[in-house]
């Protein structure tokens, strides 16, 4: 029913941007062309996407002509945003919105230890504002460090997905 909701939604009213997960993007798509519809840029977060999957949104289910903004996080952290990518680049590197919050890649045996850069590790996160601090809040997510880049001078986050599943089977729903 989600999906009729949005689709009634999208075609009645002026929406210029929608922020979803990708599972629901695409059975949005299968539904609607939305660039059809008028829709001209789309957040998306809330499960892994691989680079070939980044691929199939963006080719397939956004025809090549909506603007796509991978995030990634939650409540504690907000949103980290997706370095930009150039043509054919399909692998997401995310950057935590500093300073509130900062995202490191450790050992999973050992999380007072940062991996090297390329390696796999999990998640770590430290969130601070005037109203909240959470020191080195471990996620349920694994990532590959990923050096600073011109937009963002800290490290960032690649290839997010749930911690172990390169492991062992791990079953994603829609968020």
């Amino acid at each position: 029913h989600v999906i009729d909701q949005a689709v009634t939604i999208i075609r009645h009213r002026d929406i210029k941007c929608i922020f979803t997960t990708p599972r629901l993007l695409e059975s949005l798509s299968l539904r609607m062309s939305l660039a059809d519809a008028g829709i001209r840029g789309v957040f998306a977060g809330g499960t892994t996407m691989t680079p070939q999957y980044v691929k199939f949104i963006q080719e397939e289910v956004l025809e090549g002509k909506i603007n796509y903004a991978p995030t990634y996080g939650n409540t504690l952290m907000g949103l980290a945003i997706s370095k930009k990518r150039g043509p054919g680049e399909y692998s997401l590197t995310y950057y935590a919105p500093q300073p509130r919050a900062i995202l490191r890649v450790v050992d999973p045996d050992d999380s007072t230890k940062i991996v090297d850069y390329g390696e796999y590790g999990r998640v770590e996160l430290t969130t601070m504002t005037k109203e909240f601090f959470v020191p080195r809040f471990l996620e349920r997510d694994e990532a590959i460090r990923r050096p600073e880049c011109d937009e963002f001078p800290w490290d960032g986050v690649g290839d997010v997905r749930p911690f172990q599943s390169g492991t062992k089977a791990v079953i994603e729903g829609v968020y």
